[in-house]
């Protein structure tokens, strides 16, 4: 409910509380569903308090136990310190993009027919299966070409209060290749925002690279949905 990682500190529990009830607005005096509030609030209430938070941990530890077969004595001592967050590697479930937002995974009802210009209500992401994005010209050339360098900002989750930057290196309807100065995990699901188009991708793979004094890293992904907001322009490959 509060889209917060397992081993995250009190501070980020409660700063991602007021986002999502104050900025994104699920408080009912702002608008927002009592019903998702009252979840919302509950979620907080547990990982706020040390004690229910440790109840909390067992039951999911239990369950994790029952779902996968582990034997009891292959379980860790309760004594043992959770894993460092470098090392945590999220479990990343299939999302079913005719239910669900690809990034927040917040439900919609459109079902297998989107429109194009749909987005997410929680956190405004494009709902649009990339595979049927299509630029149509009616015959005619674009007036504008779209410029491959562009500058984007990203999301690696949400609630997010700002998001990082980075510059295309290249770019098309399938997915774009592009440089910042943060690490990437294979597989890490983002949401990109620029001045041509908004977009959930998944990182197919992120290297580091140094220039000078300045290191860096070039990331490539690819679209899973996809919303195109310059209205006039054009995606062209071309090989000499």
């Amino acid at each position: 409910m509060l889209h917060v990682s397992r081993d995250a500190p009190v501070e980020i529990i409660r700063g991602s509380y007021r986002t999502m009830m104050q900025q994104v607005k699920h408080h009912p005096d702002l608008g927002g569903d009592t019903a998702t509030a009252a979840h919302i609030n509950e979620a907080y209430a547990v990982l706020s308090n040390l004690g229910r938070r440790a109840e909390y941990d067992a039951e999911l530890n239990s369950f994790g136990q029952f779902t996968s077969g582990e034997p009891a004595s292959a379980r860790p001592a309760a004594s043992e310190p959770p894993p460092k967050p470098a090392e945590a590697r999220p479990v990343r479930r299939t999302l079913d993009p005719n239910k669900e937002c690809l990034f927040c995974e917040t439900p919609h009802d459109h079902g297998s027919i989107v429109d194009p210009n749909a987005v997410c209500v929680n956190c405004r992401s494009p709902l649009f299966a990339s595979e049927n994005c299509r630029i149509e010209t009616v015959g005619k050339r674009a007036v504008f070409r779209i410029d491959k360098r562009q500058d984007i900002t990203y999301f690696t989750q949400w609630p997010q209060m700002k998001g990082t930057k980075g510059r295309t290196e290249d770019i098309s309807l399938h997915g774009l290749r592009f440089v910042t100065r943060s690490n990437l995990e294979k597989g890490q699901r983002i949401k990109i925002i620029t001045n041509v188009l908004e977009a959930v991708a998944t990182v197919m793979h992120c290297e580091r690279q140094s220039a000078l004094w300045r290191p860096h890293y070039v990331a490539g992904v690819s679209f899973e949905s996809l919303r195109l907001t310059k209205t006039l322009g054009g995606f062209v490959s071309a090989r000499a």
